[in-house]
C-alpha cells in the first residue's frame, strides 16, 4: 500500500513542471546592469519554455492517459510559472530603472 502512496505521489509531483520561480531573490538589488538584462533574458525564455508545456507534448498525452486531471494541473501551474516569471520581470525592470541601465 505505502508502493502505491508513493508511486502516486511521484506521479502527480511529475505533472508540476514547469517550476514557478520566486519574484524577488535575495542579492536583486545588487545585480549589475549586464546581470539584471540577462536575468530578464532567462525570464523571457523560461516563460516561452512554460508556453510549450500547455500545448501538446508526450507529457501531456500521457497525462490524459492515464490521470486526465493532471493535464488540467500542468496548464495550471504552467500558467502560475509564467505569472510569477513576467512579475519579477517587471520587479526587475523597475530595479534597472533606479540604476538607470541602458
Amino acid at each position: 500500500m505505502k508502493f502505491i502512496l508513493l508511486l502516486m505521489f511521484l506521479f502527480i509531483a511529475s505533472c508540476a513542471t514547469p517550476h514557478v520561480v520566486k519574484i524577488v531573490m535575495p542579492g536583486d538589488e545588487g545585480l549589475s546592469c549586464p546581470q539584471l538584462q540577462n536575468e530578464i533574458a532567462r525570464l523571457e525564455q523560461f516563460v516561452k519554455d512554460a508556453d510549450k508545456e500547455k500545448g501538446v507534448t508526450w507529457g501531456n498525452a500521457g497525462r490524459l492517459i492515464a490521470f486526465p486531471i493532471g493535464i488540467w494541473a500542468t496548464y495550471e501551474n504552467a500558467n502560475q510559472a509564467i505569472d510569477a516569471a513576467n512579475q519579477r520581470e517587471v520587479y526587475l525592470t523597475g530595479i534597472k530603472q533606479r540604476k538607470v541601465c541602458k
